[in-house]
């Protein structure tokens, strides 16, 4: 009887250590396309500052970022997604992404970009309209398979999201504004 002791709590350690692991380990696979998504769609905020540095356009663009929402809820509503969650997360992108350029247009006083900029109306924004349709398209597949983002991949979703110019605390907004998003 004793021999079989140690596999019980074997068993009952893999079953209480082991499972919620791999849970979380399906959950980063399946999130993971997002997350890297979402890198990307910030990534361009770069050439976005530099675009409006050289052209001596300002960062903030109000009337740029009320299309950018409604595009956004467009396109949510076709797939399914609540509105007012999905317009939380683009809110956050965005302010986060005007935060991203500030942070290189401060670099950029001390070390001066001397690189071309892209056309931001030939170049950029259609690559960032494109991944924002991507990011929604991936959420909404998400949704379509049950798969819900949880407070235990904030620090897989933090190791993903490597652009340069985003704080910690910007990475928590955007991730915050994640586990909100929900079906209609």
């Amino acid at each position: 009887m004793r021999k079989d002791t140690p596999s019980k709590f074997f068993v009952l350690f893999i079953s209480i250590v082991i499972t919620p692991l791999s849970t979380i380990a399906v959950e980063q696979y399946e999130t993971e396309p997002l997350f890297i998504l979402i890198n990307e769609r910030l990534n361009h905020m770069e050439d976005v500052a530099l675009y409006k540095l050289k052209n001596h356009v300002a960062i903030e663009d109000l009337e740029r970022e009320k299309i950018v929402i409604e595009n956004a809820l467009s396109a949510a509503l076709e797939q399914g997604i609540e509105h007012h969650s999905i317009e939380a997360f683009f809110e956050a992108q965005i302010d986060v992404s005007k935060a991203i350029q500030y942070r290189h247009l401060a670099d950029w006083l001390s070390e001066p970009n001397t690189s071309v900029a892209p056309d931001l109306q030939k170049v950029i924004r259609p690559a960032i309209t494109e991944l924002g349709e991507s990011i929604i398209l991936e959420l909404a597949t998400l949704i379509d398979k049950s798969v819900r983002i949880t407070p235990q991949q904030r620090i897989y979703f933090h190791n993903t999201i490597t652009t340069p110019n985003i704080s910690e605390k910007d990475k928590d907004r955007l991730f915050d504004s994640l586990l909100l998003i929900q079906t209609q």
